[in-house]
């Protein structure tokens, strides 16, 4: 008898995807894959145990490989299968479609077990009470990162802003994924090489403990329109992108915790977020920053608010250690911030914003950083070897103030409180800008010596007091004074009485949550450094605590990162010589050049400091020319430019984009015949920012 075509298909795939079953183990009723949707478990099925080729179906995958829907008290034990979409070793961004899709289903376990070489390993949707929990991920999907050693790529940037319509798990991926949950929870599981660990978009009442997602290019923990979680005793070490070190430190929109859009009441604690993009990224949403609830008839619309930041390692960030903006009343306290590249704590447009017994050391940009903040409270944390351990100020920034947030909220700098703090080694312990009502008590200014610089500072509410009295208010016991700057700014004077938040939590403990993983790199007894150890590859950040070998890092040029350029600069003037409308007189000027060089590579209009100097930021022009042996057949050529530019290959322009614009990237693809081709690059500076670099790859068959 012949069996039926889907059953031929199982055996095929268990006979050359398999390792053999266990040492007593007899699958009870084993699944087959049908030829027409994805494998249905019902209960009391068991996938075979080994390894699995299971490829996903329906548009773009989106139907899984194999589906769990409408189930109530299950569990369903993988705990002897490793299943994957792709072979192991497959480039990231070729894996594509969900594994397993749980739809509808309550009270159910999914355990154990090893997935990878899919979008998405797990995708949960509409769902209550689901466990999943010691599983392991090995190798979903990431993009291929374009930024080199020398510069970043811009496409590189994540776009979290929108995700309402799965676009996060849709265009990024993830280890594991809900959408629409409540009461779920995310125990034990572990994953590497992709770019996402686990999202929760409109999911709320969950746990997320004891989980490790670290080395990835995008976020260990994701959450959208997400409230009342326990995030606790996580490790999302190494979620970064965008970063060369001593080169350029960005991030590019990577983080270990990310909380985006009405995302409110979550516990935040105990986890590891060390050597990311951002430690933890807080941000309202465009609901409230861009007017949009409001277009939508919604008059009380919030930030991420109310959230908890307890007991975090968040140092090492590449950008800040905690990044949380335009939202109300969220508390930071008892973290260790040290180390980041930009800010220990970045609190744009906070209201109500408590930064509490903190280490925030060794930090090159501010220790706190809050613009256009309302009724902040820094209290009780160290600052040391910090460039500024306190910044409050207001500046024009008159696309949020005048816009649609500005019309919506308070945007003034006011009533910020600077209590009981310790600084030391700051090069400016504070820097206070056009903020009024703040009030300094019982803070120590360490032993510097040095007076703050001065430039129109008052007393709220008496215009009459004198200069040495008002700056007597911000003295320590010792009659110390903070170093920095302090312009048009009022203080008020302490009068005994602490802000609520500092009463409320001045003696908080903790939260009570659930886990008990270390997560500190040395209670763990594994290699910990500082920002040096941040290794990317083309995927993501190189895992140095495991025992791959160290990628190679992107080189600027792709096939052209070797060849070496005759450049010539030279000015020219608006008036006559303006290349977008007299080209023949913009190149004779290439004749009379401000500086020639042989050149290794284009990553930005100068090459070097050097030639900037003597170039310098506007109206220059540069005219550059190589030649480099290629094999025939087709190429992808990617500009990023900011302003005009043109490719020529053998004397035919091949890109062209003479204009004024702001940065962005260009690819195009090209034909190439064999041989020694000559390539001539063109640029114009206007003003402003500036952008060039030319890659060169070959595509893939």
């Amino acid at each position: 008898m012949t069996p039926p075509k889907c059953c031929t298909l199982a055996l095929a795939l268990i006979a050359s995807c398999s390792s053999a079953p266990g040492p007593g183990y007899k699958a009870s009723n084993p699944l087959v894959l049908p030829d027409d949707g994805p494998l249905v478990w019902t209960s009391g099925q068991r996938l075979p145990s080994g390894d699995h080729l299971l490829p996903p179906f329906g548009a773009d995958g989106l139907e899984g490989a194999l589906l769990l829907e409408g189930l109530a008290d299950e569990v369903v034990d993988l705990s002897r299968l490793r299943l994957r979409g792709t072979r192991k070793g497959t480039d990231l961004h070729r894996n594509e479609g969900f594994g397993i899709v749980i739809r509808n289903c309550r009270d159910l376990t999914v355990r154990g077990g090893e997935l990878g070489g899919y979008r998405v390993c797990i995708a949960v949707r509409d769902s209550q009470r689901v466990t999943i929990e010691n599983v392991s991920f090995d190798g979903w999907y990431g993009d291929r990162l374009r930024s080199t050693t020398a510069a970043q790529d811009p496409s590189d940037w994540l776009w979290p802003h929108f995700n309402d319509n799965d676009e996060w798990m849709l265009r990024y991926g993830a280890a594991i994924s809900f959408t629409d949950c409540s009461e779920v929870t995310v125990r034990g599981c572990r994953g590497r090489h992709g770019q996402n660990g686990i999202l929760l978009s409109r999911t709320t009442d969950s746990a997320v403990y004891d989980n490790d997602f670290s080395f990835l290019s995008g976020w260990g923990c994701a959450l959208y329109r997400s409230s009342h979680n326990t995030i606790a005793h996580n490790i999302f070490d190494y979620c970064v992108r965008g970063y060369s070190h001593g080169v350029y430190s960005v991030g590019q929109d990577s983080a270990g915790i990310l909380l985006f859009e009405q995302s409110c009441d979550n516990v935040v604690a105990r986890n590891s977020a060390t050597h990311s993009g951002d430690g933890i990224f807080l941000y309202a949403g465009h609901d409230l920053v861009e007017g949009v609830a409001r277009e939508r008839g919604e008059t009380e619309v919030g930030g991420s608010d109310r959230n908890l930041f307890f007991g975090n390692d968040l140092r090492h960030a590449v950008a800040n250690g905690f990044e949380g903006t335009f939202s109300t009343r969220n508390l930071v306290i008892r973290n260790d911030l040290s180390g980041c590249a930009q800010h220990g704590v970045w609190g744009g447009y906070s209201n109500e914003l408590l930064v509490l017994k903190n280490r925030i050391n060794d930090t090159p940009g501010g220790g706190v950083t809050i613009e256009h903040g309302q009724d902040c409270v820094i209290a009780e944390n160290t600052f040391h070897d910090d460039d500024v351990g306190v910044e409050l100020y207001w500046d024009s920034d008159p696309e949020l103030v005048d816009g649609p947030y500005g019309e919506q909220r308070d945007t003034d700098s006011h009533d910020h409180w600077i209590i009981s703090n310790f600084f030391d080694r700051n090069t400016q312990d504070v820097v206070l800008k056009e903020t009024e009502r703040v009030r300094f008590f019982d803070n120590d200014w360490g032993k510097s010596g040095r007076r703050p610089y001065i430039d129109r500072l008052t007393a709220d509410g008496e215009p009459d007091l004198d200069l040495e009295t008002i700056r007597g208010w911000m003295a320590d016991r010792t009659g110390a004074l903070p170093t920095g700057h302090i312009a048009r700014t009022s203080l008020s004077e302490w009068v005994g009485r602490f802000p609520e938040l500092l009463d409320e939590y001045g003696r908080y403990r903790g939260p009570q949550v659930p886990g008990a993983q270390m997560v500190r790199a040395a209670e763990r007894g594994v290699p910990d450094g500082d920002r040096s150890t941040i290794v990317m590859g083309e995927w993501g950040p190189w895992d140095y605590r495991s025992r791959e070998p160290r990628p190679e890092q992107r080189q600027p040029g792709g096939l052209l990162a070797d060849v070496r350029w005759d450049a010539t600069w030279f000015r020219w003037s608006p008036e006559n010589s303006d290349p977008r409308g007299d080209l023949q007189s913009w190149r004779a000027l290439a004749e009379r050049p401000v500086l020639q060089k042989n050149i290794p590579h284009v990553t930005d209009p100068w090459s070097d400091d050097d030639v900037r100097a003597v170039v310098g930021v506007n109206h220059f022009g540069l005219i550059a020319r190589t030649q480099h042996s290629v094999e025939g057949g087709r190429y992808q050529l990617s500009v990023i430019s900011d302003d005009g530019v043109r490719v020529m290959v053998d004397g035919e322009t091949v890109f062209e984009d003479w204009t004024w614009h702001a940065t962005r990237r260009d690819q195009v693809q090209i034909e190439l015949e064999p041989g020694l081709r000559s390539f001539t690059l063109e640029y114009f500076q206007i003003d402003g920012a500036t952008a060039l670099s030319v890659d060169l790859e070959r595509m893939e068959e």
